[in-house]
């Protein structure tokens, strides 16, 4: 059988040690392979002879059944430990402070129960980042992410996609339904606190509004009125936070739609979409962007 890990470089090198001390076997140098193929030997001989003994026993029902489960748990653990391989880039810094201990052992006694290909990819992607900065992905997290389900997974991945601002999820009708608001609360991925953000553009002017770090609305009143705009958000909590850092983003170009009409409905007149290229005292931005319609 392969190695679960081959060292290229320092990120890989690191990940195989964690890994390894994590199992209690003994990761090589950088530039070698990782000794975890002694973790594969160890456990199927520890298997083989359990089941050799149930088979002696003529309990050969029990044996396939244990010989099945712990099969699964190895290539469960593999699969994981490959996803997190493909974070790594040649050249790559990484912390030099260790993985804790309880860490890794929590990690490895969760994916090996963990059997979902889609599943597999997120926390290939936790084992990786905690490797590369220690401390951040809490036991919580590790703990909340274990009771996900796929489904609940999906839903998180589309949520995030309705952010505005920093860590703020929009949760109006025209992005969440209510049941997927609270389910997301339930499974300890949005605090429960209902919160407003509020905009009021004056009359026959424009309000500028950074809806993320790339993008910047600018909201037209043409009106003689005052206009003011709010929409319900929550916020992600810590878990849901640590979460997001590593789900790939849908791409937001519905919610600006959703969003540009929900301003249109409070009476806005137009709203423009413009990339933001540079931070500074004043945000600058390309000077010719796109009206939502």
């Amino acid at each position: 059988m392969g190695a679960l890990i081959e060292i290229n470089t320092d990120g890989l090198a690191k990940l195989a040690e964690t890994v390894c001390h994590g199992l209690g076997i003994t990761a090589f140098g950088n530039k070698k392979m990782a000794d975890a193929e002694a973790y594969t030997a160890i456990k199927q001989a520890e298997t083989e002879t359990q089941v050799a003994i149930l088979n002696l026993k003529r309990e050969e029902e029990i044996a396939s059944y244990l010989l099945a489960k712990e099969t699964r748990k190895l290539n469960n653990t593999k699969a994981v430990i490959s996803k997190a391989q493909n974070n790594f880039m040649e050249g790559e810094q990484v912390s030099v402070n260790p993985v804790n201990k309880d860490w890794i052992n929590r990690f490895l006694n969760i994916v090996e129960d963990i059997s979902d290909e889609t599943l597999h990819e997120i926390w290939g992607h936790i084992l990786a980042g905690e490797v590369k900065t220690p401390n951040s992905y809490s036991l919580r997290t590790l703990e909340l992410l274990r009771n996900i389900t796929k489904d609940e997974a999906s839903l998180f991945t589309k949520a995030i996609s309705f952010y505005i601002e920093k860590n703020f999820i929009c949760t109006e009708s025209f992005v969440l339904s209510l049941h997927e608001t609270l389910l997301l609360g339930e499974i300890g991925l949005l605090n429960n606190e209902e919160l407003t953000m509020q905009w009021t553009v004056p009359p026959h002017n424009n309000l500028e509004i950074i809806l993320d770090d790339k993008t910047l609305l600018i909201l037209f009143n043409d009106t003689d009125k005052a206009i003011s705009c709010s929409t319900s958000v929550k916020k992600l909590s810590k878990a849901g936070i640590e979460i997001s850092s590593i789900i790939q983003k849908d791409s937001r170009d519905e919610f600006y739609s959703s969003i540009a009409n929900f301003f249109k409905s409070k009476g806005i007149t137009h709203v423009y979409k413009h990339e933001i290229i540079e931070y500074g005292e004043s945000c600058r931005y390309k000077t010719k962007g796109i009206e939502l319609l």
